[in-house]
C-alpha cells in the first residue's frame, strides 16, 4: 500500500469519561508505548490524556475495545477512495464519484468549500466531461459510461452522451453579474423566460419594484433572485443551483425553497447550500462531499435530509467508522454570558434617515463591552444604512451619534480592485507579524494559506475572510461586521461564530453583526436589535434586546417557526403549516427550545 493510499487515523477523547482506569489502559496498552518509543498516549500535568494525532495508527483500535465507556474512539480519516471521477492535472484536485440527480426530488449537497460541490455541478450539467483520472487526453463517453454501468448516475451520463441533457446552471458569486451581462432586470429575464413563467417568477421572487433597474445598480439579495429566476425561467430537464441563498433574508430564502419545490414537480434540481435550515426544508436528500479541500473531495451515497445535516454536524460517518472533521458542531455549547450594564462602550439616541422613497428610524441604545448585538431583519429596512450612521459613513437627518468611540466596519461588499497579495492588502491595514494580528486573527481565521493569493483571484468566501480580518485588524472599540457570512460553508460560519466571541473577549472590545444566516446569529449573539417596516419605504430599528426575544420577535415579523434539533441543537424551521408549526404559532413560541 503506499503512502498515498494509507489509511489514516485520529484520536477522540471525551476528557468527561476519561477515569483512572482509562488513563492507565491507554497509556499501559499503547503499541508506541510498549515498544519504548514513547509517542503514544500520556497524560500531562492536569491529569488529561492526550496523544498527538500524527502518531495515531489503526492499532490503537485495540485501545479502543479495551476502554468501557467509549472515552476514547479511533476514527479513519477520510483518503482518497471510490470512483476517480475526475483529475484537473498532476498533483491537483481530484473528485471521486458523483451525485446523482433524480426526477421530481431536489437533491441537496453539503460539504466544505473546495471539496468539489461545483466541480461536480460542472459535470452533471455538462460543462465538464469527466476524465476518470487521466488529465493528459480526453476519455471516451464509452469508457465513462462503463464504469458506472449498474450505478445511479448511469442514465444521466448516457443522456449526456447523447445530448439530452438541458441544464441550467446558477453560478455562485452573482455579484458578479454586472460584469457579464449589460442592460435592465427585465431585458435580462425576458431574454431567458423559455417557459413563460416570467410573470409567476417576478412575483415570487419580489422582482417586479426592481424590474427596470439597471442590473450594475443592484445589491446582492437582488441581484441572487435576478440569477435564480434567470435559471429557471430557461426550459431545462435540470436545474444545478449554487449556493442560492447568500445575501437573501430568512423569508426570502423560505419562499425559494418553496419555489424549488414546486420547479420539481416533473423535473431535477440539485442545489450547493450552507445554510442548513434552507437546505432542510428544500431537500429531499443530500449527499456529503468530504476529503481535504483543495486537494481531493469524495461525495457520500446519499441519505435523509435530517440524517445528512446532523452526520455533517457531528463530523463522523459512523457507517465507514469515518471521522470527517476533527471536532463535532455542537449547538448544546453556546456560551451563555450575562452583559455587564456599566460597561458601556457607546450610548446612541433615536436616529433618523430620510431618502424621500424610503425612511427609517432606529431606537436608541447602547452597547456594552465583550458585547456581541446580532442585527435582524428583512433586506431593504435599513440595517445597512444604520450600520452606516454609526460608523460615521454617512450622516443621519436626525440624532446625533456621539463622538469618541472608534468603530471598524466591513461592508457588505469587498473591495476587490487591489492589484496585489492578499499579504500585501493585508499589510496596509496592519502589522501582520504582530503576536496579536497572528493569534487573535491570522491564525483563527486561517488567513496564511491566503498570503500569496491575489486579492482579485479570490473566491467569494476568501474574499469574506480577509474582508472580516480587514476589520478585525483596525484598532477600534467596536467592529461593525455586515453580512460576514456570504459565500462562507457551514464549518467557515461556526468558525467564524466562535472566533468572533473570543476576539471579543479577550480584545475586551465589541461586535455588532448584520447576517442573514439565524445558525451564526443565534450562536454569537448577547443581545438583538430587529428591524421592521415594509421593505424599500419604510423601515423601523427596536432598541437592544435579550437574544432570545430579539428572535422570536424577528420570527413572528417573517410568519415562520424554528426549533431547535434534538440531536445537534442547531436551528430548524418548520414546515409550514406543520403540527409543530401551528403550536407554536398559537403559543407565540416561534423560536422554540
Amino acid at each position: 500500500m503506499s503512502e498515498l493510499d494509507k489509511e489514516k487515523y485520529i484520536a477522540v477523547i471525551d476528557q468527561d469519561k476519561v477515569t483512572d482506569e482509562v488513563r492507565d489502559i491507554a497509556v499501559k496498552y499503547d503499541p508506541l508505548n510498549r515498544s519504548g518509543r514513547g509517542e503514544g498516549f500520556h497524560v500531562d500535568d492536569e491529569g488529561e490524556l492526550h496523544i498527538d494525532q500524527e502518531n495515531v495508527m489503526e492499532e490503537h483500535r485495540l485501545i479502543e475495545k479495551k476502554i468501557p465507556n467509549d472515552a476514547i474512539k479511533i476514527m479513519r480519516l477520510p483518503t482518497e477512495e471510490g470512483q476517480l471521477i475526475h483529475q484537473y492535472a498532476e498533483n491537483s484536485f481530484r473528485l471521486y464519484e458523483l451525485p446523482a440527480p433524480v426526477e421530481g426530488k431536489v437533491v441537496g449537497m453539503l460539504g466544505r468549500n473546495g471539496t468539489g460541490k461545483s466541480t461536480a455541478l460542472r459535470i452533471l450539467a455538462g460543462l465538464l466531461k469527466p476524465n476518470l483520472g487521466d488529465y493528459s487526453e480526453e476519455s471516451g463517453w464509452g469508457e465513462i459510461i462503463e464504469d458506472f454501468r449498474g450505478q445511479r448516475i448511469q442514465n444521466h451520463l448516457e443522456a449526456l452522451k447523447d445530448g439530452g441533457v438541458e441544464a441550467a446552471y446558477k453560478p455562485q458569486q452573482v455579484d458578479r453579474i454586472p460584469e457579464e451581462s449589460s442592460g435592465t432586470v427585465i431585458e435580462l429575464l425576458e431574454k431567458n423566460d423559455e417557459r413563460d413563467a416570467l410573470e409567476d417568477l417576478m412575483e415570487r421572487l419580489e422582482l417586479r419594484d426592481i424590474s427596470d433597474r439597471d442590473l450594475g445598480e443592484l445589491s446582492g439579495g437582488e441581484l441572487q433572485r435576478v440569477a435564480v429566476a434567470a435559471t429557471l425561467l430557461k426550459d431545462a430537464d435540470l436545474y444545478l443551483v449554487d449556493e442560492p441563498s447568500s445575501y437573501m433574508d430568512v423569508g426570502q430564502r423560505l419562499k425559494l425553497a418553496r419555489l424549488l419545490r414546486d420547479v420539481v414537480k416533473d423535473r431535477k434540481v440539485m442545489v450547493v447550500e450552507h445554510d442548513l435550515a434552507t437546505l432542510d426544508l428544500l431537500s429531499d436528500n443530500i449527499h456529503l462531499l468530504y476529503g481535504e479541500p483543495g486537494g481531493f473531495g469524495v461525495v457520500s451515497d446519499p441519505m435523509g435530509v435530517r440524517k445528512g445535516i446532523n452526520r455533517f454536524l457531528e463530523g463522523k460517518l459512523p457507517e465507514q467508522n469515518l471521522q470527517i472533521r476533527e471536532e463535532s458542531i455542537d449547538f448544546h455549547t453556546r456560551k451563555e454570558r450575562k452583559v455587564v450594564e456599566d460597561d458601556e462602550v457607546l450610548s446612541f439616541p433615536t436616529l433618523e434617515k430620510d431618502f424621500g422613497s424610503f425612511s427609517l428610524e432606529t431606537s436608541g441604545g447602547s452597547i456594552h463591552e465583550q458585547e456581541v448585538i446580532g442585527i435582524f431583519g428583512r433586506n431593504a429596512l435599513g440595517k445597512t444604512t444604520f450600520a452606516k450612521m454609526l460608523a460615521g459613513a454617512m450622516e443621519p437627518d436626525g440624532g446625533k451619534v456621539p463622538e469618541g468611540a472608534n468603530i471598524s466596519y466591513k461592508p457588505q461588499y469587498i473591495d476587490t480592485d487591489f492589484e496585489g497579495t492578499v499579504r500585501q492588502r493585508l499589510s496596509k491595514e496592519a502589522d501582520i507579524y504582530s503576536q496579536r494580528f497572528k493569534s487573535r486573527i491570522k491564525k483563527p481565521f486561517d488567513l496564511e494559506t491566503l498570503y500569496e493569493s491575489g486579492v482579485q483571484d479570490l473566491s467569494g468566501g476568501e474574499l469574506q475572510r480577509v474582508g472580516v480580518a480587514l476589520a478585525l485588524a483596525r484598532d477600534a472599540d467596536i467592529y461593525l461586521l455586515d453580512e460576514p457570512s456570504a459565500y462562507l460553508d457551514v464549518d467557515r460560519r461556526v468558525s467564524l461564530a466562535k472566533n468572533l466571541r473570543t476576539f471579543v473577549e479577550k480584545e475586551e472590545t465589541s461586535c455588532m453583526v448584520i447576517d442573514h444566516d439565524l445558525l451564526l446569529l443565534d450562536y454569537v449573539s448577547d443581545r438583538a436589535i430587529v428591524f421592521e417596516g415594509n421593505p424599500g419605504e419604510e423601515g423601523y430599528g427596536t432598541e437592544p434586546r435579550g437574544a432570545e426575544a430579539g428572535v422570536n420577535q424577528f420570527l413572528e415579523t417573517m410568519e415562520v417557526t424554528f426549533r431547535r434539533d434534538p440531536e445537534t441543537a442547531r436551528p430548524r424551521a418548520n414546515k409550514p403549516g406543520s403540527r409543530k408549526d401551528r403550536e407554536q404559532r398559537d403559543s407565540g413560541e416561534y423560536y422554540a427550545g
